[in-house]
């Protein structure tokens, strides 16, 4: 058991590295197209265990597989007609924003794959049952959840609702759950029911706390793909308001670090070997690669959103940054982020993150 657990803190481990490999590909890509001399992409962080020169470039697999980074001729230096700093305001923000949208596709395509292989859906629960009914007659209560029909798996409402209708006047067995015990229950389904009170006489929600994997197909995992991305950006940049309104609680709007990133993606792992359903994996990497994309573009020094910033400075003095200027605000920028994530990672050791109920069971 201590040998899974581990594992499972281990999951951060591949995610990251898919996170900082899209998004460092992203600049690499569209440096390269952009005639701007690119001197290495590295998977990792050195110790170097194997390189290649293609093209003029060095690709490098390192010992540390938390990241990955490129590095561009004269990032800060615009003296190299070949160097980043010497391209076009135009092109230095492509380059710096690039990063960010991969990970925006990433996200979309990670959970565009997760609604594929079967995405959650809660499953049918009875709230209410009518005196008199056959639900009543065969026992159903107040809280059951609607496992099976004869041997049709019920993965939503709709369904369960779909299947009762198309067996009226027939005998059925419904397995059920009741208290984490497992019944089967016989009943017919009226042809007629009275108004209102439908075949069994039941009233039902979805089981917030119960559900299976649906897959769905490739446009409509897309679609959900895409929402379920613009969904966690635009939760991510509306918490604050949210949580000055007292509509979000602090707790829920805290940043978390990489101890808190660590825990959440053991709880996925953990959840996808007790059950074998791989969405909780997929669900974290997506919003992870969707808070990256945002985090990055923050205007803060260090970060591409600084480095963006200092671009649109530029364009409303109509004359640059002195280099030396802005490398030291960046390292001074850089200086305060890693302060600040020492912070919040103390935080998240000393008051881990609530953990994610993933609804399986």
């Amino acid at each position: 058991m201590e040998t899974v657990d581990f594992l499972n803190y281990l999951a951060i481990v591949p995610i990251l590295l898919i996170l900082m490999v899209a998004h460092e590909f992203g600049h690499f890509i569209v440096a390269k197209r952009s005639g701007i001399t690119v001197e290495e992409f590295a998977i990792g962080f050195p110790p170097r265990l194997f390189s290649i020169e293609r093209g003029g470039v060095q690709y490098s697999l390192n010992l540390i597989p938390l990241g990955a980074y490129v590095k561009m001729l004269g990032e800060e230096d615009p003296s190299d007609p070949g160097s980043f700093a010497a391209q076009s305001k135009r092109i230095r923000a492509l380059v710096l924003v690039a990063g960010s949208a991969m990970n925006f596709l990433l996200a979309i395509a990670v959970l565009s794959i997760g609604y594929g292989i079967g995405w959650p859906e809660a499953l049918p629960q009875v709230t209410q049952v009518v005196e008199d009914s056959p639900a009543a007659a065969a026992g159903l209560q107040a809280g059951d959840v609607i496992l099976k029909l004869d041997d049709i798996q019920m993965k939503s409402m709709e369904q369960f609702s779909d299947e009762t209708n198309k067996h009226r006047g027939q005998q059925i067995v419904l397995t059920i759950e009741r208290d984490g015990q497992q019944l089967q229950l016989t009943t017919v389904p009226r042809a007629n029911p009275p108004q209102g009170q439908g075949p069994l006489g039941v009233a039902m929600r979805p089981a917030t706390q119960r559900s299976e994997p649906v897959r769905h197909g490739p446009l409509e995992s897309l679609r959900f793909g895409w929402l379920m991305t613009t969904n966690f950006i635009a939760s991510t940049l509306g918490a604050p308001v949210m949580m000055l309104r007292g509509l979000l609680s602090p707790e829920a709007a805290r940043p978390i670090g990489l101890p808190g990133m660590t825990q959440y993606a053991a709880g996925a792992a953990e959840a996808t070997f007790r059950s074998g359903f791989v969405y909780p994996v997929f669900l974290i990497t997506g919003a992870f690669s969707a808070g990256l994309s945002v985090a990055n573009m923050l205007p803060l020094p260090a970060l591409d959103g600084g480095r963006l910033a200092f671009i649109v400075v530029e364009a409303i003095r109509r004359r640059r940054v002195s280099p030396e200027r802005e490398g030291l605000i960046h390292l001074v920028g850089m200086a305060v982020l890693i302060s600040l994530m020492v912070l919040i990672s103390v935080h998240d050791i000393v008051t881990p993150p609530t953990p994610i109920d993933w609804g399986i069971r």
